[in-house]
């Protein structure tokens, strides 16, 4: 399973050639987030799409009446026009113009399983295909399992180790949680207890099931491609994974009276998180600690008593802490953001004495900028901040500290990185980080090299980690005990939620390998809100907190962006109409 590692040997030699997969539909156009499944998978090279396999029932069952009509008009309505994962990308013909379409008929027995008839099953056998995946049918079983080299593929929307069944990403949304997850699996003849290929979790959407919806299907489109890179470098054999022990209870679509009260929740929802965003903001600070304590599997990651430095006087607030220390100086980086400008600059809080006295603009490239990750290699103290909106990560050399510091070079460009981190792991060097515009609060990104200045490499398998809960970097990588540590951000229920302290397994060209440690929650007090950074250099220890306050600064943008938005929306429905 991919979830944070990979598991498993192949029997397909590293450097194969593409698997040849094929697709079980049951209509001639397909959702844009199935569409986005096969461009990932034609981009990423491992496999090649062989057959369309268009299932119809000989049997279809008599359609009663349910008592989930209300979910039914509100799906095939309102969510059909709000999410954008299933609008119609296209005919099969368009995606697959000279892929072979293959008719096998599918008998119902029971009331829900479906078995493909047996001459059928012996044309598809012949194809002699590594994989299949299924966009269409329902609950399959029999030898079509097995049809395949390393069988069929179905994605489930949700994490079956908490909720089976369906509908797809709703009763997260309806129940509060947290997180949705999904699951890539392998299907077996149990409901949902299939084995288990890849996983892939995110925030909730709790005021909005459309855009959970969307959060999760287009999130995880890329799972299939992964899985296949992974088995084409001998990293994962599908068919060496145990099955899912899940016994978690099998959800149904909602009747009437759960829709009613759904839709009231969601009304009240809506109203508060709109509330929220337009008239609270984020003010951060930063303070000094004393080490971690208490790092148990899935304990309370605590820190001693935290002296918090002043806050930033202006509309702004500081953030992102990392100290450094340099001839007998002690100082730590942080973004100071400022509310007005929209902007952040890297800048300096230098101790003198007992005070911390701040020096601004230390770094600043003109672009925004946070996360002033600091290393010392070679006797040089070097900087690598975040600067996605330049477009690549960028390392600066200290010249005079901490107030002078110089570019020296690109270390990886044409990617929007968030909170590039650096450390090594054996002879390796590693950066990781999330993309901007690609879920930063979820999936992490891996790139190799042979030392700090390169060349990097990024991982096959990126990304590496889909984890809302712990895939973000959140501070300096630490050793304990001769373990390596990643502080990571825990954002599964708001971004800057807490941080987790993941002990690294292991981390080469088969994938991630680690496991939380220890959760550090906001430090009780003033600072209660939030924490998303825990950094250290030579035993001093530093964090930072959040407490939410008004910004006029901030409500004008939001307000001025919410109406740029409804603009847009309604101009774009007077031209469609």
């Amino acid at each position: 399973m991919i979830d944070v590692s990979v598991a498993g040997e192949s029997a397909l030699a590293p450097g194969a050639v593409p698997l040849r997969y094929g697709v079980i539909i049951d209509r001639d156009t397909l959702p844009a987030w199935q569409r986005a499944v096969i461009d990932q998978l034609a981009e990423g090279g491992d496999a090649v799409l062989a057959l369309l396999l268009r299932g119809e029932e000989v049997n279809p069952p008599d359609r009663a009446a349910r008592e989930d009509s209300l979910w039914r008009l509100y799906n095939n309505g309102l969510v059909a026009r709000r999410a954008r994962c299933v609008e119609r990308a296209g005919s099969w013909r368009d995606v697959a113009p000279s892929v072979p379409i293959m008719r096998i008929r599918v008998a119902r027995r029971g009331k829900w399983s479906q078995y493909v008839e047996e001459d059928d099953l012996a044309r598809v056998v012949d194809v002699r295909l590594d994989f299949v995946l299924r966009f269409g049918l329902g609950i399959i079983r029999g030898a079509l399992l097995d049809a395949a080299r390393y069988g069929v593929w179905s994605f489930h929307h949700d994490d079956e180790r908490v909720i089976r069944g369906g509908p797809p990403a709703f009763w997260e949304v309806n129940d509060g949680l947290a997180t949705s997850g999904v699951v890539l699996q392998r299907l077996t003849d149990r409901l949902d207890g299939g084995v288990p290929l890849a996983r892939a979790t995110f925030r909730s959407v709790l005021h909005s099931y459309p855009r959970n919806r969307d959060r999760i299907f287009l999130g995880a489109a890329g799972l299939p491609a992964q899985v296949a890179r992974a088995v084409r470098i001998g990293a994962l054999d599908p068919c060496a994974i145990a099955v899912s022990p899940s016994t978690a209870p099998i959800r149904r679509n909602p009747t009437n009276r759960e829709m009613g009260r759904f839709l009231a929740r969601q009304f009240g929802r809506a109203i508060s998180t709109r509330a929220r965003g337009v008239f609270r903001a984020d003010r951060w600070t930063v303070g000094t600690a004393q080490r971690p304590t208490q790092m148990t599997p899935n304990g309370e990651l605590t820190v001693g008593a935290v002296q918090w430095l002043p806050e930033r006087a202006e509309d702004g607030y500081f953030a992102d802490p990392f100290p450094a220390q340099r001839d007998g100086r002690t100082a730590i980086l942080v973004e100071e953001f400022d509310e007005r400008e929209n902007r952040g600059v890297i800048s300096a809080l230098e101790q003198c004495g007992s005070r911390w006295e701040v020096r601004s603009a230390v770094i600043d490239p003109g672009v925004h900028a946070s996360y002033p990750f600091v290393m010392s290699n070679g006797g040089e103290l070097y900087c690598i901040p975040e600067t996605a909106q330049a477009g690549g990560v960028d390392i600066w050399r200290c010249i005079e500290f901490p107030t002078r510091w110089v570019r020296v070079q690109r270390l990886v460009d044409g990617v929007a990185l968030v909170d590039p981190t650096i450390f090594t792991l054996g002879e390796q060097w590693w950066l990781v980080g999330t993309l901007k515009d690609d879920e930063p609060d979820t999936k992490l990104h891996a790139w190799s090299a042979p030392a700090l200045f390169g060349p990097w490499t990024p991982h096959p398998l990126n990304p590496v980690k889909i984890d809302v809960c712990s895939s973000r970097p959140a501070g300096t990588p630490f050793r304990l005990d001769g373990d390596l540590y990643r502080p990571a951000q825990d954002c599964s229920t708001a971004y800057g939620a807490a941080v987790v302290c993941n002990r690294v397994v292991s981390l080469d060209e088969r994938g991630l390998v680690e496991e939380p440690v220890g959760r550090l929650r906001a430090v009780p007090g003033r600072y209660a809100s939030g924490s998303h950074t825990l950094s250290s250099w030579n035993g001093l220890w530093v964090v930072d907190g959040r407490r939410y306050a008004h910004s006029r600064y901030r409500m004008t943008r939001e307000l001025a962006a919410r109406v740029r938005r409804l603009t847009q929306r309604r101009t774009s429905t007077s031209i469609a109409g």
